[in-house]
């Protein structure tokens, strides 16, 4: 019989739970949010699909992610105040990031002007939304069992 330490269960018992998290997130619906909020920044269809697009479905993963982690804290009943407050800086953090590489291709490209002011507004938003529907069914499965 074999030692096995609480920290490696814990950490396959996370994985186990954002796999099954990433299974019920299709990449149409996150590519589409993409386009929807991107593609209008970039009028250079090759600058958008080669580096723009990827990027953008690894920060909505992420912030779901972040936002399926989150759902812990609804259930053990703190407010939605106290749980956006809890993540706001790693959110901050994730929609800066994202700003700025779009900054840098929106630069690479030569488009300069109203840019700044709106992209950085939309990739909030993005994270954002990204994060509640974490939340949402990070939340959802929490409640079910499902993990």
């Amino acid at each position: 019989m074999s030692v096995v330490s609480i920290d490696r269960l814990r950490l396959n018992k996370q994985l186990a739970f954002e796999r099954n998290l990433l299974r019920e997130l299709t990449f149409t619906e996150v590519q589409n949010d993409v386009s929807k909020r991107f593609q209008r920044f970039f009028h250079s269809f090759q600058v958008y699909e080669s580096a723009i697009k990827e990027e953008a479905v690894e920060q909505a993963m992420e912030a779901y992610l972040l936002g399926a982690e989150a759902s812990q804290f609804i259930l053990m009943g703190e407010g939605m105040e106290d749980i956006q407050k809890r993540y706001e800086s790693e959110l901050g953090t994730i929609a800066l990031d994202f700003f700025d590489y779009l900054e840098y291709w929106q630069q690479a490209s030569g488009i300069n002007g109203w840019f700044v002011v709106k992209a950085e507004k939309s990739c909030e938003d993005f994270i954002d939304t990204w994060w509640k529907i974490g939340l949402e069914r990070g939340e959802r499965r929490r409640r079910l069992r499902l993990d």
